[in-house]
């Protein structure tokens, strides 16, 4: 038989009988930081989701003299309304399309993945020779080729300019 103070035999006296106090803290600790990373991605997600290109936002190119930065950049598209198939593929030459000027409208967004959007081009060239698209295009690229021609004009939407 076991006394009031004699422990059970084959109990581990280190074995606590219940989950005391100090055993919740880092599961709780956990706990909070695991919503607080989750919060914290989703309005990072929200964030960068406001930042994609939108309907109606531009792509100026600024005429240049040519003594800017060439880019060593084209992007191909057979996504063109109106244009032989023959004809091969449209091309976009950051390069040429700023030596005149021009710009490209987001006229629609296309819920795909990766998405595509569908632009009009304006502007006197888009690349030499048979690439060109013309002074006038309905296009659709992906968001990654939008980008890099984004990226290549400086952004998106109308630079400002100093009053005179």
């Amino acid at each position: 038989m076991i006394g009031p103070n004699q422990e059970h035999p084959n109990r581990d006296p280190r074995e606590p009988t219940s989950l005391s106090g100090s055993a919740w803290g880092p599961a709780l600790a956990a706990a909070a930081l695991i919503v607080a990373i989750g919060g914290m991605t989703t309005w990072l997600a929200l964030k960068f989701d406001a930042l994609r290109p939108r309907v109606g936002d531009m792509i100026v190119f600024v005429p240049s003299a040519g003594d800017g930065d060439s880019w060593q950049l084209q992007v191909a598209t057979t996504a063109v309304t109106g244009r032989d198939w023959n004809a091969g593929p449209c091309v976009f030459d950051p390069n040429e399309m700023s030596a005149a000027g021009g710009s490209m409208v987001i006229e629609a967004r296309e819920e795909v993945s990766p998405p595509r959007f569908r632009l009009h081009w304006a502007g006197q060239h888009t690349a030499k020779g048979a690439g060109d698209c013309g002074a006038s295009a309905e296009l659709t690229l992906d968001r990654y080729d939008l980008q890099r021609l984004a990226n290549a004009a400086g952004g998106f939407g109308v630079r400002p300019t100093a009053i005179r």
